[in-house]
């Protein structure tokens, strides 16, 4: 069967679909049992879900030993690989790779656009979120603010978790980057651009007064962790 038939009749369906983006936004492994106590199925029709996720490539599974004895578990979480589709077929990869190596090639200038252009666009993406529910950021609450920055981040590409620790002070981190296969090959470059798009959101939505990465997956970290210190 023609790949992109396969992927896009797995994906149709609504339960199989929302199994996927569940595991998708988790770094730790799931189980059968995980997945059927959380989506309220039978284990072995969570079981031909996983399966049939895994055949075309959007989740990988090994097997655990569970420390309980007997037979070793299977756990499944996203796979690396990327899965894309497109209609008519078109390949955007392809054209992300050769515009980046067109910056790395311009040096300190082409990392500069790209970090400008980051930034702008985080701006962006904020101010059209607000302005289509009508909001302005003068009366937008603390938490409301959270919720902004939540909402934009999963539309483009990564789910956003935060905790807050003093007023003023905001931690967050995320499991899953939109651009991970880019920034394996150049990861100045595109960790530097991710960092300027979330800078922009914050500094959209807040003043603030120190933007820190304390942790990166492409360093072998687990996840991307962020510290931001704001004054409102």
């Amino acid at each position: 069967m023609d790949m992109t038939l396969k992927v896009t009749g797995v994906l149709s369906d609504p339960t199989r679909y929302s199994i996927y983006l569940y595991i998708s936004e988790r770094k730790h492994e799931l189980s059968v049992q995980d997945i059927a106590e959380k989506f309220h199925i039978h284990p072995n029709v969570a079981r031909l879900h996983l399966s049939k996720l895994e055949e075309i490539g959007v989740l990988q599974s090994e097997y655990v030993k569970t420390g309980k004895g007997g037979r070793p578990g299977k756990r499944y979480i996203p796979s690396e690989e990327l899965v894309q589709l497109s209609f008519p077929p078109r390949d955007f990869r392809l054209l992300s790779d050769l515009t980046i190596a067109s910056l790395v090639k311009l040096g300190e200038e082409g990392f500069k656009v790209l970090v400008d252009t980051g930034y702008e666009y985080g701006k962006s993406l904020v101010e059209h979120y607000l302005e289509s529910r009508n909001l302005s950021i003068v009366g937008v609450t603390p938490a409301e603010k959270l919720h902004v920055l939540s909402e934009i981040s999963k539309s483009v590409g990564f789910t956003l978790d935060e905790s807050i620790g003093d007023s003023d002070q905001i931690k967050f981190h995320y499991d899953h980057c939109p651009f991970y296969e880019n920034a394996q090959l150049e990861p100045v470059f595109i960790c530097g651009l991710h960092n300027a798009l979330l800078k922009g959101m914050f500094e959209t939505l807040y003043s603030v007064e120190e933007f820190k990465q304390e942790e990166n997956m492409i360093n072998d970290c687990s996840t991307c962790r962020y510290h931001v210190i704001v004054t409102n």
